[in-house]
Protein backbone atom coordinates (compact mmCIF):
# COMPACT_ATOMS: atom_id res chain seq x y z
CA UNK A 1 0.00 0.00 0.00
CA UNK A 2 2.78 2.40 0.91
CA UNK A 3 4.58 1.52 -2.65
CA UNK A 4 1.55 2.16 -4.34
CA UNK A 5 1.26 5.73 -2.79
CA UNK A 6 5.02 6.09 -3.41
CA UNK A 7 4.73 5.77 -7.40
CA UNK A 8 1.47 7.27 -7.80
CA UNK A 9 3.33 10.55 -6.05
CA UNK A 10 6.36 9.57 -8.67
CA UNK A 11 4.31 9.68 -11.34
CA UNK A 12 2.25 13.05 -10.69
CA UNK A 13 5.35 14.41 -9.90
CA UNK A 14 6.74 12.79 -13.16
CA UNK A 15 3.71 14.26 -15.30
CA UNK A 16 3.88 18.06 -13.37
CA UNK A 17 7.73 18.52 -14.57
CA UNK A 18 6.80 16.67 -18.11
CA UNK A 19 4.05 19.79 -18.83
CA UNK A 20 6.51 22.12 -17.18
CA UNK A 21 9.28 20.98 -19.97
CA UNK A 22 6.62 21.38 -22.39
CA UNK A 23 5.36 24.61 -21.86
CA UNK A 24 8.84 25.59 -21.90
CA UNK A 25 10.10 23.90 -25.10
CA UNK A 26 6.66 24.70 -27.01
CA UNK A 27 6.02 28.39 -25.59
CA UNK A 28 9.27 29.70 -24.07
CA UNK A 29 11.37 28.92 -27.03
CA UNK A 30 9.02 30.13 -29.46
CA UNK A 31 10.28 32.26 -32.14
CA UNK A 32 9.42 33.15 -35.85
CA UNK A 33 12.21 31.30 -37.25
CA UNK A 34 11.17 28.10 -35.67
CA UNK A 35 7.25 28.81 -36.63
CA UNK A 36 8.86 28.84 -39.96
CA UNK A 37 10.89 25.61 -39.86
CA UNK A 38 9.62 23.15 -37.23
CA UNK A 39 5.97 22.61 -39.07
CA UNK A 40 8.00 21.68 -42.24
CA UNK A 41 10.54 18.97 -40.21
CA UNK A 42 7.50 17.37 -38.42
CA UNK A 43 5.52 16.79 -41.33
CA UNK A 44 6.12 12.76 -42.50
CA UNK A 45 7.08 13.96 -46.16
CA UNK A 46 10.03 15.72 -44.78
CA UNK A 47 11.76 12.34 -44.21
CA UNK A 48 9.47 9.95 -46.03
CA UNK A 49 10.17 10.95 -49.49
CA UNK A 50 14.16 11.33 -49.50
CA UNK A 51 14.11 8.27 -47.41
CA UNK A 52 11.98 6.64 -50.02
CA UNK A 53 14.20 7.67 -52.96
CA UNK A 54 17.34 6.81 -51.09
CA UNK A 55 16.20 3.37 -50.60
CA UNK A 56 14.74 2.53 -53.88
CA UNK A 57 17.90 3.81 -55.58
CA UNK A 58 20.35 1.49 -53.21
CA UNK A 59 18.02 -1.41 -52.90
CA UNK A 60 18.78 -2.00 -56.69
CA UNK A 61 21.89 -0.34 -57.04
CA UNK A 62 23.69 -0.96 -53.79
CA UNK A 63 26.05 -3.62 -52.16
CA UNK A 64 24.79 -6.56 -50.73
CA UNK A 65 25.48 -4.47 -47.27
CA UNK A 66 24.11 -1.67 -48.34
CA UNK A 67 20.83 -3.47 -49.46
CA UNK A 68 20.80 -5.37 -45.42
CA UNK A 69 21.44 -2.01 -43.69
CA UNK A 70 17.94 -0.93 -45.74
CA UNK A 71 16.17 -3.86 -44.85
CA UNK A 72 17.01 -3.93 -41.22
CA UNK A 73 16.17 -0.33 -41.53
CA UNK A 74 12.75 -0.71 -42.80
CA UNK A 75 12.01 -3.62 -40.33
CA UNK A 76 12.98 -1.67 -37.59
CA UNK A 77 11.11 1.28 -38.59
CA UNK A 78 7.90 -0.98 -38.87
CA UNK A 79 8.45 -2.85 -35.65
CA UNK A 80 8.66 0.56 -33.99
CA UNK A 81 5.92 1.81 -35.73
CA UNK A 82 3.87 -0.51 -34.72
CA UNK A 83 4.55 -1.02 -31.31
CA UNK A 84 3.93 2.65 -31.00
CA UNK A 85 0.93 2.78 -32.68
CA UNK A 86 -1.21 -0.34 -32.20
CA UNK A 87 0.08 -1.30 -28.52
CA UNK A 88 1.46 1.66 -26.38
CA UNK A 89 -1.23 4.53 -27.36
CA UNK A 90 -4.37 2.43 -27.12
CA UNK A 91 -3.03 1.37 -23.82
CA UNK A 92 -1.51 4.38 -21.98
CA UNK A 93 -4.41 6.92 -24.27
CA UNK A 94 -2.81 9.73 -23.30
CA UNK A 95 -4.63 12.97 -25.27
CA UNK A 96 -2.52 15.22 -26.72
CA UNK A 97 -1.19 18.44 -24.81
CA UNK A 98 -2.42 20.77 -27.62
CA UNK A 99 -6.10 19.14 -27.04
CA UNK A 100 -6.29 19.39 -23.27
CA UNK A 101 -3.46 22.26 -21.99
CA UNK A 102 -4.64 25.93 -21.99
CA UNK A 103 -2.38 28.23 -24.26
CA UNK A 104 -0.55 25.51 -26.57
CA UNK A 105 1.32 27.04 -29.16
CA UNK A 106 -0.44 24.67 -32.27
CA UNK A 107 1.44 24.47 -35.13
CA UNK A 108 0.37 21.10 -36.55
CA UNK A 109 -2.16 18.62 -36.29
CA UNK A 110 -2.41 15.05 -34.92
CA UNK A 111 -4.25 11.74 -33.94
CA UNK A 112 -6.18 11.61 -30.66
CA UNK A 113 -3.22 10.08 -28.55
CA UNK A 114 0.37 10.68 -27.84
CA UNK A 115 1.88 8.26 -25.62
CA UNK A 116 4.76 7.44 -27.73
CA UNK A 117 5.47 9.63 -30.51
CA UNK A 118 5.57 7.63 -33.18
CA UNK A 119 8.00 9.79 -35.58
CA UNK A 120 10.41 10.05 -32.67
CA UNK A 121 10.29 5.91 -32.61
CA UNK A 122 10.64 5.68 -36.29
CA UNK A 123 13.51 7.95 -36.08
CA UNK A 124 15.44 6.70 -33.42
CA UNK A 125 15.01 2.48 -35.21
CA UNK A 126 16.24 4.61 -38.36
CA UNK A 127 19.03 6.25 -36.73
CA UNK A 128 20.28 3.56 -34.52
CA UNK A 129 20.57 0.95 -37.66
CA UNK A 130 22.62 4.17 -39.78
CA UNK A 131 24.87 4.11 -36.73
CA UNK A 132 25.38 0.71 -36.58
CA UNK A 133 25.80 0.37 -40.85
CA UNK A 134 27.40 3.94 -41.39
CA UNK A 135 29.41 5.01 -38.07
CA UNK A 136 30.75 8.06 -39.89
CA UNK A 137 27.51 9.34 -41.47
CA UNK A 138 25.01 8.07 -39.09
CA UNK A 139 25.39 10.71 -36.65
CA UNK A 140 24.04 12.77 -39.38
CA UNK A 141 20.18 10.53 -39.48
CA UNK A 142 20.68 10.76 -35.33
CA UNK A 143 20.80 14.59 -35.04
CA UNK A 144 17.66 14.48 -37.63
CA UNK A 145 16.23 12.17 -35.14
CA UNK A 146 16.53 14.65 -32.20
CA UNK A 147 15.46 17.47 -34.15
CA UNK A 148 12.05 15.38 -35.39
CA UNK A 149 11.66 14.41 -32.13
CA UNK A 150 12.02 18.39 -30.46
CA UNK A 151 9.78 19.10 -33.47
CA UNK A 152 6.85 17.57 -32.28
CA UNK A 153 6.65 19.10 -29.35
CA UNK A 154 7.39 22.35 -30.68
CA UNK A 155 4.68 22.38 -32.89
CA UNK A 156 2.21 21.15 -29.73
CA UNK A 157 1.20 17.52 -30.92
CA UNK A 158 3.51 15.86 -27.76
CA UNK A 159 4.98 16.16 -24.29
CA UNK A 160 8.86 15.42 -24.06
CA UNK A 161 7.80 12.65 -22.26
CA UNK A 162 6.00 10.88 -25.25
CA UNK A 163 9.34 11.82 -27.24
CA UNK A 164 11.77 10.05 -24.87
CA UNK A 165 9.59 6.94 -24.81
CA UNK A 166 9.83 7.01 -28.85
CA UNK A 167 13.24 6.85 -28.47
CA UNK A 168 13.68 4.33 -25.97
CA UNK A 169 11.10 2.60 -28.07
CA UNK A 170 12.86 2.84 -31.43
CA UNK A 171 16.48 2.50 -29.81
CA UNK A 172 15.49 -0.75 -28.60
CA UNK A 173 12.97 -1.93 -32.04
CA UNK A 174 16.61 -1.27 -33.69
CA UNK A 175 18.90 -3.30 -31.40
CA UNK A 176 16.21 -6.00 -31.64
CA UNK A 177 16.91 -5.73 -35.49
CA UNK A 178 20.53 -5.67 -34.92
CA UNK A 179 20.66 -8.97 -32.87
CA UNK A 180 18.72 -10.71 -35.75
CA UNK A 181 20.82 -9.74 -38.45
CA UNK A 182 24.20 -11.16 -36.62
CA UNK A 183 22.95 -13.81 -35.48
CA UNK A 184 21.87 -14.56 -39.73
CA UNK A 185 25.21 -13.05 -40.34
CA UNK A 186 26.93 -15.43 -38.27
CA UNK A 187 24.91 -18.41 -39.45
CA UNK A 188 26.29 -17.93 -42.93
CA UNK A 189 29.35 -17.26 -41.93
CA UNK A 190 29.59 -20.89 -39.98
CA UNK A 191 27.98 -22.43 -43.44
CA UNK A 192 30.31 -21.28 -45.54
CA UNK A 193 33.34 -22.30 -43.57
CA UNK A 194 31.88 -25.50 -43.29
CA UNK A 195 31.24 -25.98 -47.00
CA UNK A 196 35.14 -24.67 -47.77
CA UNK A 197 36.14 -27.84 -45.49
Amino acid sequence: MEGEKIMEEFIKKLLELDIKVFYFLNKDLMNPVFDLIMPVITNEIFITLPALAVVLYFLFKGSRRVRLSIICMIVAVLLADAVAYRLIKPYFGRLRPCDILPGVHVLAQAGRFSFPSNHAANMMALSVIAVYFYRKYGWLVFAAALLVGYSRIYVGVHYPLDVLAGFILGGLSALLVIGFYKRIELKNKDRSRSRKQ
